[in-house]
């Protein structure tokens, strides 16, 4: 089915994804993205349709002939690749979908996009794993749907430390968004930033002084800085939220206790020269 690959080419152009980010959100390698825009790959893996049924793309039209569309009358024109309606749940245990095949689908859901979770468990593993291409299917997945995360690939990863505190609890998670290889951070933009060896949730700054060079700091003032070569960077992933499941503890004045007190100690006192 040769319209297949220009189909796919067009969604991902629409939603202004390279192939790499578009590898990383659907769990395949950046060479399948391509082999599969180019018509060198037969058959869509499952976790590519999940993935794109999750953006809402239309899967009857992205399995119809184009050719078949324009015959079409005008009252049955064919709809855009992104559906406006809510779109039916895929089956778990759907199997690879070829290009002449009908994708198997049951239930209905509302649009929502797929947020990978890299909890404190997984950090140890994820720069030495995280450039597998199967890996991201085997983390968690939550189903988050908020327009601040239908743009783009995103994944939380649970905090390691308590570098960060007070700001953020030992284990809160942060919402980051993925940057294009080789992008240069912007100063004292809070990154997930993974080398072959480690990953750190670190402020980034880069100074004239040393190209290539990325300081990470656990705050903008903090003096305690690591630096990194920018070439030995994987992944960098630009914080754009968080997430807590710690309530904020409200410290009880002091003065309002001593009041307290005072008027506890009244009252016993007019309570005695009333007997």
């Amino acid at each position: 089915m040769e319209w297949i690959p220009a189909k796919l080419r067009t969604i991902r152009q629409e939603f202004n994804m390279t192939q790499l980010e578009m590898a990383q959100g659907s769990g395949l390698s950046q060479r399948d993205i391509s082999q599969l825009e180019n018509g060198r790959k037969e058959g869509l893996p499952k976790e590519f349709i999940h993935f794109l049924h999750s953006r809402g793309v239309d899967l009857n039209w992205l399995f119809t002939d184009p050719a078949a569309e324009e015959v079409r009358p005008a009252a049955s024109a064919p709809k855009k690749y992104v559906s406006d309606e809510a779109l039916p749940t895929l089956a778990a245990e759907d199997q690879v979908v070829g290009y002449g095949a009908s994708p198997k689908s049951s239930g209905s859901a509302t649009r929502s996009a797929e947020l990978r979770l890299v909890a404190q468990e997984q950090l140890a593993a994820y720069p030495k794993r995280c450039s597998e291409p199967a890996y991201p299917q085997h983390l968690p997945t939550w189903h988050l749907p908020l327009p601040e995360v239908q743009q783009g690939v995103f994944r939380a990863f649970q905090l390691p430390d308590a570098s960060l505190a007070p700001v953020f609890a030992p284990l809160d998670w942060v919402i980051a968004q993925a940057e294009a290889p080789g992008a240069t951070p912007q100063n004292g933009v809070l990154y997930v930033v993974v080398t072959r060896q480690q990953l750190r949730v670190q402020y980034v700054f880069t100074t004239p002084e040393q190209p290539g060079k990325l300081q990470l700091r656990p705050t903008a003032e903090a003096a305690t800085t690591v630096t990194v070569a920018q070439a030995e960077v994987v992944e960098l992933w630009r914080v754009t939220g968080r997430l807590s499941f710690q309530l904020p503890t409200v410290p009880f004045p002091a003065s309002t206790l001593e009041a307290s007190l005072q008027d506890l100690l009244s009252r016993v006192q007019r309570l005695e020269q009333g007997r």
